[in-house]
């Protein structure tokens, strides 16, 4: 630690901080126009210059390291001067059009040059008259406003690592713009608009649209993927007219990717669906909540009392909160009595589920941000850049600033491949037989963790067996890996002191899932990277509230909690605190309910914010299993394909407004805060539930999301602590929480949560037979600018993707006579759909890629029940 003076008030701070860190420490002001906590420092505005108690001249606050005994002087007459001189300078081509100006009210330049009584300018020059941009999607850019601080271009290449940005030019001419001053085509996260200390980029949707100062802001946590980002929602006459994110609240720390910035539009799009519709005579028509409500209580109460609850069944999104959807479980499982109950289709969560077994907790073991601290990173199929940008930018920061070594482990050619070292480019489902060749490696060499080989984990020889058939050799031949390359990245990631372990997961996952979770596990524990900080395995769920929706028991065999439905003693438990009983049998997960409602078996299914017709696989077998159903009662924001086809539709809320909570993929629980009231008639998911419940006759019903937020803390004891006043904190504690006074869990494994609960368990690859008549490996996915369907309605993300697309790499196109843009058939074995193709080399050689958000030509049309890796052909249409 350094102890030093800052305008006469003693400081102690840790060796390496900056002055002007240690003066906001001191709670001392300086000044700065081109500084942010995000970005390292870059002193270009010099501002921040301050004096230093016998030294000569001025020296920035930004990069100058503090050193014991400093003393440092920030208000002086010199410094004073210095600065009304240097917002003179900036001000001599700066345009002084405050008042039209975007930035009005929250405009650094402005308020600066208010505070130090710039109000003349002895300076002279010419203004800047540079083209506005006024085409690039989302952004818009002004240079004229320009101040040439560099923080759009410092955390485009530092955080985003999307490098869209650039110095241009050299002295009086130079300007930040793109190569050749085309629009702009990146990722369009907003982040360059986040720093901006002035009017030079601008959000377009707020463009005009209300002064700051008018807006009405709330925090709240975004809706897409399992990051958990915060956002501060801006309001005014309850429509939503900016979002952005405050730099010391939530994971994100400021940071958005486009779909949180900018994916906000559906809320207020022309079709949500703003009152209840029931079927009569073959069409949906309005009802009366009354009606709707009563109606579907009935012909739930009559199914259950003529088949029994083996015939309902409920599919819920993990788009919902804790509260909603533990309430939903308890409403199918107590009330209308079916553990006929999942989410996603089933097909998410099987990872985070394999490493409860493994280590104990169905979860990723440690924090987000530890990313960026860890010295080797193993990406197993994840496309963070279209996933998780937010997590992209841990590895960036990473890698750019530790010098970290990324190992890319994909079947096609990622973007993320930018900042590997290392990028193996594999045979699709074939990552569980690579992962066991890795930890073949690390025994085969000594390079297993001294502490582990001392303890050796429940499980260690029987999984040491199975080891015997991955010797490198085979493993080359199963993935199409290099044995030199697989060796290069076990030697780097059992020689890391920190390495971690990124697996993502998602509706389009496949059945290996299992097992490639566990070899991941396997491979962090011989290596010791388990139960210590900047290591560990992450789960990263595509939807936002993934692991909530486990946490609270939305599975066929699952409890609230992770108890198993046939525990009895824990079902007991249950039991009294709801005053209901619980049926002792596990349920049927989304493809058996799926296959019983075609069987004629699941004769009630109750769907609320799924859309499977769009997002499950086989699509026109999931459309026959939906029609056949009797009472299928739909949930949603929208008349989705799915909700076409019921007999009641209730219309919900979105995330923007309702209260309760997420649970991040890092097991963080969150608080969501309504920012404005839902449209007309609609209601809150859990408002709809209660209403159920009590027109069922379930005897204890909630009445708030606090309130169910108290029963779940009891019914789950890992979020025991997770009160909401614990929750308003600048980042909330993660689970396992077991009271008030606990702090949260930010590493599992280690103190209280021991490793001794680790165990090997076997990992077998299992090879898929080859199908000749289908010669393409398919890979279907989210990409950057969607997430399930619900995206679609936002009309800029359409814009930037308005539809399908067949990813092809150029070698194999040309071998098929075909042309950037040409439609083809696409055919498997479980149907076919037509689509336009691209040329990209961001595909590899024998593999497709195609998104499943969209209804045509989305590649759930072409996936089976069965989840098997995709096989197709092409054909010319």
């Amino acid at each position: 630690m350094v102890t030093l003076t800052i305008d006469g008030i003693q400081v102690t701070v840790p060796r390496g901080t900056m002055i002007l860190e240690a003066a906001k420490a001191a709670g001392v002001k300086i000044p700065t126009l081109c500084n942010n906590k995000r970005l390292l420092p870059f002193g270009a505005c010099r501002l921040c210059v301050v004096q230093q108690k016998g030294r000569r001249g001025l020296i920035p606050a930004c990069f100058n390291p503090v050193r014991n005994g400093m003393e440092i002087l920030t208000n002086t007459p010199e410094v004073i001067k210095a600065r009304k001189i240097q917002l003179q300078l900036i001000l001599i081509s700066h345009p002084l059009d405050c008042p039209v100006c975007d930035a009005g009210g929250q405009c650094e330049l402005q308020n600066l040059v208010y505070e130090y009584g710039v109000a003349d300018n002895l300076f002279k020059g010419e203004k800047a008259h540079l083209p506005v941009d006024h085409v690039s999607p989302f952004i818009e850019r002004n240079p004229n406003r320009c101040i040439l601080c560099g923080m759009c271009v410092r955390i485009c290449d530092e955080v985003v690592g999307a490098n869209e940005l650039s110095f241009v030019n050299r002295g009086w001419k130079t300007k930040i713009g793109t190569d050749f001053d085309r629009p702009l085509q990146c990722e369009f996260c907003g982040n360059c608009i986040s720093v901006c200390p002035v009017g030079a980029l601008n959000d377009r949707l707020f463009l005009h649209k209300a002064r700051v100062w008018d807006l009405q802001e709330t925090n709240t946590i975004c809706g897409y993927c399992g990051v958990g980002c915060t956002l501060t929602i801006g309001t005014k006459d309850e429509k939503i007219k900016r979002v952005r994110a405050e730099e010391n609240l939530g994971v994100n720390q400021g940071n958005l990717c486009v779909k949180g910035r900018f994916g906000w539009e559906y809320i207020h799009h022309p079709e949500r669906l703003t009152a209840p519709l029931i079927r009569k005579n073959g069409t949906l028509v309005k009802s009366s909540w009354e009606e709707a409500l009563e109606l579907v209580a009935k012909g739930f109460q009559e199914i259950k009392d003529t088949e029994g609850g083996k015939a309902i069944a409920g599919l819920a999104s993990p788009r919902l909160t804790n509260e909603e959807l533990y309430t939903f479980q308890k409403l199918l499982r107590g009330v209308w009595q079916t553990n006929n109950i999942d989410h996603a289709g089933g097909y998410s969560y099987a990872a985070n589920l394999a490493l409860q077994e493994s280590l104990g907790w169905a979860a990723s073991t440690n924090s987000f941000n530890q990313i960026r601290q860890a010295d080797v990173i193993l990406a197993v199929r994840c496309d963070l850049s279209a996933t998780h940008p937010i997590i992209k930018s841990e590895v960036v920061m990473a890698v750019k600033r530790r010098k970290a070594k990324l190992v890319v482990i994909n079947s096609r050619h990622i973007y993320l491949k930018k900042f590997a070292s290392l990028d193996l480019i594999l045979k699709p489902g074939t990552e569980v037989a690579l992962l066991n060749g890795l930890a073949y490696i690390i025994g085969q060499e000594g390079l297993a963790n001294p502490e582990f080989m001392a303890t050796r984990p429940e499980g260690f020889a029987q999984w040491q067996k199975t080891l015997e058939q991955y010797t490198p050799e085979n493993v080359a031949v199963i993935c199409g890996v290099s044995v030199s390359a697989l060796k290069e990245a076990a030697r780097l990631y059992a020689r890391g002191p920190n390495s971690v372990i990124l697996i993502a997961t998602g509706q389009a996952s496949t059945k290996h899932d299992w097992a490639l979770a566990r070899a991941a596990a396997n491979l962090a524990l011989m290596t010791g990277q388990i139960g210590k900080e900047n290591a560990g395995v992450f789960i990263l769920n595509e939807k936002n509230n993934a692991q909530g929706a486990l946490d609270m028991g939305v599975t066929p065999h699952l409890l609230p909690g992770y108890v198993l439905v046939d525990n009895v003693n824990e079902r007991k438990r249950l039991e009294k605190l709801w005053q209901m009983s619980i049926p002792e049998n596990p349920g049927k997960g989304a493809g058996e309910i799926l296959q019983a409602a075609l069987n004629g078996e699941i004769k009630g299914l109750y769907i609320v914010g799924e859309n499977p017709l769009v997002n499950y696989p086989q699509a026109a077998l999931t459309k026959k299993a939906l029609e056949k159903v009797d009472f299928l009662v739909v949930q949603d924001c929208f008349l989705s394909e799915t909700a076409s086809l019921a007999q009641v539709v209730f219309p919900a809320a979105t995330f923007a407004e309702k209260e309760g909570t997420f649970t991040n993929a890092e097991r963080r629980v969150q608080r969501v805060r309504r920012a404005l009231l839902p449209p007309e008639e609609a209601q809150t998911d859990l408002w709809i539930f209660r209403q159920l419940a009590k027109l069922s006759g379930a005897p204890v019903v909630p009445n708030s999301a606090r309130e169910v937020m108290e029963e779940i803390r009891v019914a789950v004891p890992f979020y025991g602590g997770m009160a909401y006043e614990k929750l308003d904190g600048l980042l909330s504690p993660q689970w396992p929480c077991p009271g008030l006074d606990h702090p949260g869990t930010a590493v599992l494994y280690e103190k209280e949560f021991p490793r001794g609960q680790a165990r090997f368990l076997a990992a077998e690859y299992v090879d898929e037979p080859p199908e000749t008549d289908y010669p393409f490996y398919l890979i279907t996915g989210p990409v950057l600018y969607h997430s399930g369907s619900l995206s679609l309605r936002s009309p800029g993300l359409k814009q930037l993707f308005k539809e399908s697309y067949l990813q092809i790499y150029p070698t194999d196109a040309h071998q098929l006579e075909l042309r950037e843009g040409q439609e083809v058939l696409l055919k498997s074995k479980y149907g076919e759909t037509k689509v336009k193709v691209t040329l990209s080399r961001q595909a590899a050689p024998g593999v497709l890629f195609l998104p499943y958000h969209f209804s045509s030509g989305g590649g759930n049309e072409l996936t089976g029940w069965d989840l098997a890796i995709g096989r197709v052909k092409l054909e010319k249409v």
